[in-house]
């Protein structure tokens, strides 16, 4: 018997015979996305913690979800005109960021209540701890500054960070202690030339810890996944899928980025 003759599919109407119309193309989707909410949206978390009081790397920040790191902060030692050593060290703990974007840098301001300058004479037993007072920093702001860009798949990195302290002494009602009768201390002039050296300690410290490769990939690779998850879900497709984004176009314009894309 022969086999039956395979029935041809019926032609869309109102097409002329012999022709195919292909599918149209998948529309590309946009969406801009502020810097901020890449970092982590909710920034109330992000601190910068100031000590070396158990020891120089315990100085550490936190910004968003994505970006955290160690520094070091190297304690002050103070040659006396006795030949004796009073050691200053540091303690305090940031508020979260004001944000400010500022052209093509994000800005992020970390205001400090108050700056603990504690001090040891000789050495650090309670004896050197009541020896001589303490002081505290006040006005003390570390500014961080993150310039966006996008990397050679279209995806949203950092290409560059800084960092700048400023603050001061706030004025004390004793600034000199007299040891061995004759031989004074101050205090406050002491504490004031620890600051200078603290600001770039921490300046340093920062800058390198933001940039170092560690910090980096770790940044790259939470904010990669919280924006494929973001765009995805834009496009109505579940997150928890397989499915994947393909960047069209991308860039920053001024902190936010700004992306054309489509699901696959």
């Amino acid at each position: 018997m022969p086999a039956p003759m395979p029935q041809s599919q019926p032609m869309p109407q109102g097409m002329p015979p012999g022709q195919y119309q292909q599918p149209p193309a998948p529309v590309p989707l946009l969406k801009t996305i502020p810097f901020t909410t890449l970092l982590g949206g909710d920034l109330s978390k992000s601190y910068v913690q100031l000590t070396n009081l158990r020891g120089q790397l315990d100085s550490n920040f936190v910004i968003g979800r994505s970006l955290a790191g160690r520094f070091t902060v190297p304690p002050y030692i103070h040659e006396a005109s006795n030949a004796a050593k009073v050691y200053v060290l540091t303690n305090g703990l940031s508020n979260p960021p004001l944000i400010k974007p500022e052209g093509n840098e994000l800005h992020l301001e970390f205001h400090f209540p108050a700056l603990q300058l504690k001090t040891y004479y000789k050495d650090y037993s309670p004896e050197g701890d009541q020896a001589v007072g303490d002081t505290i920093g006040e006005d003390i702001i570390i500014d961080v500054f993150l310039i966006p860009v996008t990397n050679h798949q279209g995806y949203p990195t950092y290409q560059s960070a800084r960092t700048t302290f400023r603050g001061q002494l706030k004025k004390q009602d004793k600034c000199v202690f007299w040891f061995d009768v004759i031989f004074p201390i101050n205090i406050c002039d002491v504490s004031k030339k620890y600051l200078e050296t603290l600001g770039s300690a921490i300046e340093n410290g920062m800058r390198e810890a933001l940039l170092h490769p560690q910090t980096r990939t770790q940044f790259d690779q939470v904010v990669w996944q919280s924006l494929r998850a973001d765009l995805l879900m834009q496009a109505g497709v579940n997150p928890m899928s397989p499915a994947q984004i393909m960047v069209i176009e991308s860039a920053f314009r001024g902190t936010d980025y700004v992306v054309k894309y489509l699901p696959r």
